[in-house]
């Protein structure tokens, strides 16, 4: 697996990692972490790969995260 491509945003780190198969997209929000597979046959380029990375897609994302942080808080 090697790093393809990273950046940050307000909400949260990217980073786009090749390996043999897919092309796996990493969020990090503080302590958390979400990964996601995109498979090389239907997002064969990392241009693909960011073009599916919609608004929408982020905005659950990033309410994916609020989850994980209250659960972390209340389960402490």
């Amino acid at each position: 697996m090697r790093i393809v491509e990273t950046w940050s945003t307000k909400q949260f780190k990217t980073t786009i990692y090749a390996m043999e198969r897919w092309h796996y997209v990493e969020f990090e929000a503080g302590p958390m972490k979400q990964g996601f597979k995109f498979m090389k046959e239907s997002h064969p380029s990392i241009g693909e790969v960011k073009e599916a990375l919609t608004q929408p897609f982020l905005e659950e994302v990033y309410s994916t995260f609020e989850k994980m942080f209250l659960n972390l808080k209340n389960n402490k």
